[in-house]
């Protein structure tokens, strides 16, 4: 019988110390460090980033860096060229799909220009005349208009007429290529989310009416330094001051609530990224503020008409450019915004803290 004395040893399973090169045994024993104690948040925050900065370029490379156009609205009034036709020879000449509608005369083809439910009409005068016209309007999207006017000598060639552009919204001369209204709503954007976490860690100790107004007096006030200065101290866009004063302070207070209703429910520490997600990946590129919604691939054409930084770039261009022709969607879509982030947020606040003062 054996004792525990003669009982053979178990084998060693550890990593001989000595076999184990002395800079493979740092490289562990950092790789260790890196991953526990108060380095893995820095770690996990590190690779977060790194994914987000990934899909940030991906996001707007695939809304903006190579823009398609499909499916363009434009118009036809004349008397020899048939909307199938004239959709035919465009194609062909620009690789783009169009939507040809044709109208009984250029004062109406004019009114839909400035009602934005087309992009271009094309105009030509009975048989045998040798002159045509181009319609275009820049202020509805100055990259569509330019794809059109672009090939304008060469479908003149095709009808055998000579043909004259015409801009009948032109954008304003210091901002030729129509980004300025995309940067005031990706500003009012950007700030309203910021402005809400500086407020929400510099003044902790507010109560949920405390927040709220605050929110209200930060949102009035930002809107109305980037009204001023995109309209009336350096000139960017010619817009009413008051009407857009009030719509991007609904901008700014749309993101930060959409940011303050995600702190409360997920924490601050992690309430940045839905709040990165929806509005910067997504909703911003979306726009179509910096390429015409026709441009956009698919699935950011459809969700920019249905997300805020969408629905101020729209409303900003009515403001701007076509005050007469007011689109009651996009207002609708920044309304229902406003009601249901800050109900969210109200609700979940109280729920969570009460109305008081949130403990530290």
């Amino acid at each position: 019988m054996s004792t525990p004395e003669s009982a053979p040893a178990a084998p060693d399973t550890d990593p001989d110390p000595v076999a184990t090169p002395a800079g493979v045994r740092r490289g562990l024993s950092a790789a260790k460090r890196a991953v526990n104690g108060p380095n893995r948040p820095a770690l996990v925050i590190s690779l977060l980033m790194s994914l987000f900065a990934a899909l940030f370029v991906t996001s707007y490379s695939l809304a903006m860096g190579n823009p398609q156009p499909h499916d363009i609205p434009v118009g036809v009034i004349s008397q020899t060229v048939t909307p199938e036709r004239l959709e035919k020879d465009l194609q062909a000449l620009t690789g783009t799909t169009f939507l040809v509608s044709e109208y009984p005369s250029v004062a109406a083809a004019t009114e839909a220009l400035n009602e934005q439910q087309i992009y271009g009409a094309f105009v030509s005068g009975a048989a045998g005349s040798t002159s045509g016209e181009l319609i275009i309007s820049s202020a509805s999207g100055a990259s569509v208009a330019k794809l059109i006017a672009a090939d304008a000598t060469a479908l003149g060639a095709k009808f055998g007429v000579t043909v004259t552009v015409t801009d009948v919204n032109p954008l304003n001369a210091s901002d030729p290529s129509g980004l300025v209204l995309f940067y005031i709503a990706l500003a009012c954007t950007i700030i309203g989310f910021v402005g809400a976490i500086q407020t929400r860690v510099n003044a902790a100790r507010l109560t949920l009416g405390g927040e709220l107004a605050w929110d209200v007096v930060r949102a009035a006030l930002v809107a109305l330094i980037v009204s001023l200065t995109a309209g009336p101290i350096l000139g960017f866009e010619s817009f009413p001051v008051l009407p857009v004063w009030a719509l991007l302070t609904v901008a700014v207070f749309v993101a930060g609530s959409v940011y303050s209703f995600f702190r409360v429910v997920i924490g601050g520490k992690w309430a940045l990224m839905p709040t990165w997600i929806l509005f910067i990946l997504v909703s911003n590129p979306s726009s179509g503020g910096a390429v015409a919604p026709q441009l956009l691939p698919p699935f950011y054409e459809f969700m920019g008409r249905w997300l805020p930084t969408g629905s101020t770039v729209s409303a900003l261009r009515d403001l701007t450019y076509f005050p007469g022709y007011p689109h009651p969607e996009p207002s609708l879509v920044l309304g229902t915004w406003l009601v249901l982030s800050t109900v969210a947020f109200v609700v979940a606040r109280r729920l969570k803290y009460g109305t008081g003062r949130i403990p530290a």
